[in-house]
């Protein structure tokens, strides 16, 4: 009952914090010191992103994007290699490529030790399939590949990610 009720109150929190997400106006993104100001609110915004539904707040949804994109173009701490499974699993949805983008972001703030490919492309891989587990009903489009991963245990997931690295 315990662990039930703080599944609760972290979720509520998570939803919380992510509907009072406000992209910053006129950021700008010049020197190492401009990308670690906005840390907290990039976080905030892979959070807003992960928890609105995609037919919700369109244009706030490419205005977080687009912030996102433009902190992670020049963003010294995070650095992230696509890898042509992604292209694959967000061909028919490409809000998709934004989740992924975010779960690793999101990973790599968090755990700034850990460098590892393979852990930030995990972490992109489960947010990207947590979101379109979570829209399924809305107007995400039915992808096949994803819909195989959904099925994976954690161990066949991180299998599967092995062979997609490699190759």
């Amino acid at each position: 009952m315990k662990n039930l009720a703080l599944v609760l109150a972290l979720t509520f929190s998570t939803l919380v914090i992510s509907q009072n997400f406000e992209v910053p106006k006129n950021y700008t993104f010049k020197v190492e010191k401009d990308y670690a100001k906005y840390e907290k609110d990039i976080i905030k915004c892979i959070n807003w992103l992960e928890n609105t539904p995609i037919n919700q707040d369109t244009e706030k949804r490419k205005e977080a994007n687009a912030f996102l994109m433009q902190w992670l173009t020049g963003a010294p701490n995070v650095s992230i290699n696509l890898a042509p499974y992604v292209v694959d699993l967000t061909e028919k949805n490409p809000d998709l490529m934004m989740l992924f983008l975010g779960g690793w972001t999101k990973y790599a703030l968090q755990n700034p030790k850990d460098k590892s490919t393979f852990n930030g492309n995990l972490a992109g891989v489960k947010n990207l399939m947590t979101f379109y587990s979570n829209n399924e009903k809305t107007e995400i489009k039915k992808d096949k590949n994803i819909e195989k991963l959904l099925k994976l245990t954690e161990t066949d997931l991180k299998k599967w990610l092995e062979t997609k690295l490699i190759n």
